[in-house]
């Protein structure tokens, strides 16, 4: 798992501040209170749901990573993935903050528990989930393309090539 991650995103409610400034009970309709009503069987509370949630985020956000970046750049060298990632771990935080709060809200829609957050509010919740997943897109499409990779680490000897599909041309108003 990428390391580099964990911890990027936090909570406001709990003790401590996050580098990068975002607490995913930041986002609407996530709170301390709802996240502790949906935790179930081994999830005592709110930080064993968020630890869960983090850890599922983080292994979706390498695979859509690697989508993204290959729409641009030919990388298939899995190290230099890992290394992309925590290189620009800041120009990404806000779009790992959506996909972290998309699959907070999946993880209330999968919640074994009965309450209104789990029952009453599920077609709410479900449009503000996909609300979360559009504009992580967004920001993970413009975090991409603003990665520098002639000025990478992670590419000591060679810049990956643009990929065939990506043109680039320059206009003067």
């Amino acid at each position: 798992m990428l390391d580099c991650l964990t911890g990027c995103i936090g909570l406001a409610s709990s003790v401590g501040e996050v580098e990068s400034g975002l607490y995913l009970d930041a986002l609407p309709d996530i709170n301390l209170s709802n996240t502790n009503k949906i935790a179930d069987g081994e999830q005592v509370d709110y930080t064993k749901v968020f630890r869960d949630v983090e850890k599922r985020t983080i292994l979706k956000f390498r695979t859509f990573f690697i989508a993204e970046l290959n729409r641009c750049f030919n990388v298939y060298r899995r190290e230099a993935v890992d290394c992309l990632i925590c290189e620009n771990k800041e120009l990404l935080a806000v779009s790992l903050w959506y996909l972290m709060g998309a699959e907070m809200l999946q993880e209330r829609l999968g919640s074994n528990r009965i309450n209104r957050f789990t029952t009453v509010d599920r077609s709410k919740t479900r449009e503000l989930q996909e609300v979360f997943l559009d504009e992580f897109q967004r920001q993970l499409s413009t975090a991409v393309a603003g990665i520098d990779m002639e000025g990478s680490e992670c590419f000591p000897h060679e810049t990956p090539e643009h990929n065939r599909f990506i043109q680039v041309i320059e206009t003067c108003p």
